[in-house]
């Protein structure tokens, strides 16, 4: 039954897609869509046991890494090290160096795939690049608005999670954050929304990713609920630095946080129209910086000292009719050292 589900769902929403030619971002339309059919990704939000909350201490270890500096270097030295499997589900994919990595990867005898957004026009090269070297590729399915995330599974060892393209931007002046997470659970969460979307791009027999206790937060799955419960969290500190944040009920997290003693910051890009946003912001007393001597393309909340990462932006569309990836980083040196960045970022920004 979830089988014939999925298949009548990605036929009837062919159709209705936009095709995307806004650079990054995967949608900052706040209007819902009264069509939206997404894909089943099995049950979500169980209640809390063992790894099936955002916090959940985890049984491996994590890594985290900020772009621009050294980014391209450590995206390659991650894919040189497959040894077995890379599977890689990408927006935009432009950079030569990492397109030739994943080809070697190939050739050495690593089983490789890669999903791509379908509609992107910057991964028209590196497609058939990859179609020319015999790297197995699809388009990930119709049924989101946009395919935005941006995550690997290498060798069913690790799970790279994180915001960044794999774009020329991402790897010289873009703001940027991500984690290599080798908890096995997580890794396994991962691997099912691979899994789910590889089947259903393919026209295979689809395979439903059961995210009932997960600590990873997936769009179209349980993102918005994760991202403004993260927030309401919050009880001393609050950092958030983000291309946008233009979702209505994120913003009232953001506001409500303020409101009850909560210090606030907020840094948005410059360059993305960011006047109402930080007009709304700063009416309530929230100090808002515009990004300079970088552009800001990370989706980075901070909560207390601990850090989302992922592919999310705080727009309707990219939370509820996406397909993202993300999760939160509390491992205490991992954590800080994403929030030294931001510390850094706030003090060379006004």
């Amino acid at each position: 039954m979830r089988s014939s589900l999925l298949v009548v769902l990605a036929v009837t929403v062919i159709g209705c897609r936009t095709p995307s030619n806004a650079g990054d971002d995967g949608g900052g339309d706040d209007t819902p869509k009264v069509d939206a059919k997404l894909p089943p990704d099995g049950p979500i939000d169980a209640p809390a046991g063992n790894g099936c909350e955002p916090t959940s201490p985890r049984g491996g270890t994590v890594e985290a890494f900020i772009g621009p500096t050294g980014l391209q270097d450590r995206l390659v030295q991650l894919i040189n090290g497959a040894q077995t499997s890379l599977d890689l589900q990408i927006y935009v994919f432009t950079v030569y160096a990492l397109r030739d990595a994943i080809i070697a990867a190939k050739n050495r005898g690593v089983a490789v795939r890669v999903l791509f957004d379908p509609n992107h026009p910057g991964n028209a090269d590196t497609r058939t690049s990859f179609n020319t070297a015999g790297v197995p590729n699809r388009n990930a399915p119709l049924i989101y608005d946009y395919s935005h995330a941006k995550y690997m599974i290498i060798d069913h060892k690790s799970a790279v999670v994180m915001s960044m393209n794999f774009d020329v931007g991402s790897m010289q002046t873009a703001r940027n954050y991500g984690m290599v997470d080798r908890d096995a659970a997580d890794i396994a969460d991962v691997q099912a929304v691979f899994d789910q979307d590889w089947a259903a791009g393919g026209g295979d027999p689809p395979k439903p990713a059961d995210l009932a206790c997960t600590r990873m937060i997936v769009s179209p799955v349980n993102s918005k609920s994760r991202i403004v419960s993260f927030i309401e969290s919050a009880h001393t500190t609050l950092d958030v630095e983000a291309f946008y944040v233009t979702e209505t009920d994120t913003r009232a997290a953001i506001i409500a946080a303020k409101q009850r003693g909560v210090a606030v910051r907020v840094i948005l890009e410059a360059s993305g129209d960011p006047t109402e946003t930080k007009n709304l912001f700063t009416a309530q007393g929230i100090p808002v910086h515009l990004s300079s001597g970088f552009f800001l393309h990370a989706k980075l909340i901070v909560a207390d000292g601990v850090a989302f990462v992922g592919s999310e932006n705080y727009s309707y569309t990219s939370l509820t009719r996406n397909r993202e990836m993300g999760a939160l980083v509390f491992e205490a040196s991992q954590a800080a050292t994403i929030k030294q960045q931001f510390n850094t970022d706030w003090a060379n920004t006004n």
